[in-house]
């Protein structure tokens, strides 16, 4: 409300400025209202503003955010106006005419009986202001404050957004050495490496290469909030070839990037975890093993991807239906989730679900495509 109410003098002080300078540049009004005329007029007219408009505005809005039973995450996801219902919406409008229309005849009311106090038939010109004008001046203010609160909700949303990204990243850099470097697949990797020194040595180096390649680019992507899907996909191909050492014919995987997707900008680290995931807790579990794809698309201009595993990745949660999305209770999925919708609000979305029939789990991420040097 202090807001509202400086706000609310700034615009009775210019629109007073305004009206009389009009009327003192106009050579078709020789006589004019004067200065505190305007001042008088525009107050009352403010006052009755502020006690029954933005009160009521208020009160509407309050209402309609106590019965949402999801306040909270629509709040954080589109702002205070954005995010109330249709319904809500309509009634705010509805209240705001109402509103209007009853305090613009007050404040026509008032300001009459002020002209006609001894002060006001001292002061100020006896000519009554058409309530016409005074219905005018009350909608324009009301939407002047309307437009600044909602540009002001904007901005502080955006603050907001980026602040949690931030706090997301730092968790992230500290996170990824606990999960994207997982110490089991690490020194696994090294046992395997031991073991293939002196059976294999030429398998050993590219192992190897695997590894220093997997982990640069990890430790690089740890520092870096996003980066081409290219990089994103070089660090899944090491990783599923130190996988395909340790685990032999048992997994089968496949990478399909197309050429014109190379350069679009995602998160970084985004696909490891749902790769890792799908390996440990889908691929390993099964003693025949099974495939594993991932791969980009462009649909309706947003940048698609997917990753398809054989079996159930249970650690996050699985559906039992394969229509049913799940809902998700281990750090790999809440992490992507939430990333997404800090970055991308509705902008983005993410489905899991479990075939059934085909024994297969598919993660599949909708996010806005941007492409370093492309022209829409």
């Amino acid at each position: 409300m202090p807001r509202l109410f400086i706000l609310n003098q700034v615009l009775l002080l210019v629109g007073a400025l305004s009206l009389h300078a009009t009327e003192v540049l106009s050579p078709q009004h020789p006589q004019t209202q004067g200065l505190l005329y305007y001042l008088a007029w525009l107050q009352c007219i403010g006052l009755f503003g502020l006690l029954i408009t933005a009160n009521a505005m208020l009160l509407v809005a309050r209402h309609g955010w106590r019965q949402m039973p999801d306040a909270q995450a629509c709040y954080e996801r589109e702002g205070l106006y954005r995010g109330l219902p249709t319904r809500v919406k309509w009634q705010l409008l509805f209240t705001t005419v109402l509103c209007l229309l009853l305090g613009s005849w007050l404040a026509q009311q008032t300001f009459i009986a002020i002209q006609a106090s001894d002060w006001g038939q001292a002061w100020l010109p006896q000519t009554y202001p058409v309530y016409k004008m005074t219905f005018f001046n009350a909608s324009y203010g009301t939407l002047s404050v309307y437009v600044f609160e909602y540009f002001q909700d904007r901005a502080a949303l955006s603050e907001a957004r980026e602040r949690m990204a931030q706090k997301l990243t730092a968790q992230a850099q500290l996170n990824l050495l606990r999960s994207q470097l997982d110490p089991h697949m690490l020194f696994n990797t090294l046992s395997n490496l031991y073991e293939l020194i002196d059976d294999s040595p030429q398998q050993a180096r590219q192992m190897l290469l695997h590894l220093i390649g997997f982990l640069r680019t990890t430790l690089t992507g740890s520092r870096a909030s996003e980066h081409a899907l290219a990089e994103e996909f070089k660090l899944a191909a090491d990783y599923l070839s130190i996988m395909k050492i340790r685990m032999g014919d048992r997994l089968h995987s496949t990478l399909a990037l197309p050429d014109e997707l190379g350069g679009a900008q995602v998160p970084a680290m985004l696909l490891q975890p749902l790769i890792e995931n799908a390996i440990r807790h889908g691929l390993e579990r099964r003693k025949q093993g099974g495939t594993l794809t991932v791969g980009a698309s462009e649909q309706d201009g947003q940048l698609v991807l997917r990753v398809l595993n054989s079996g159930v990745n249970s650690s996050d949660g699985g559906a039992t239906d394969e229509h049913e999305p799940p809902s998700g209770t281990g750090f790999g999925l809440h992490y992507i989730r939430d990333r997404l919708r800090t970055l991308y609000g509705d902008d983005s979305h993410f489905n899991m679900r479990h075939d059934q029939r085909h024994d297969t789990t598919e993660v599949t991420l909708r996010l806005p495509l941007y492409v370093e040097g492309r022209t829409s």
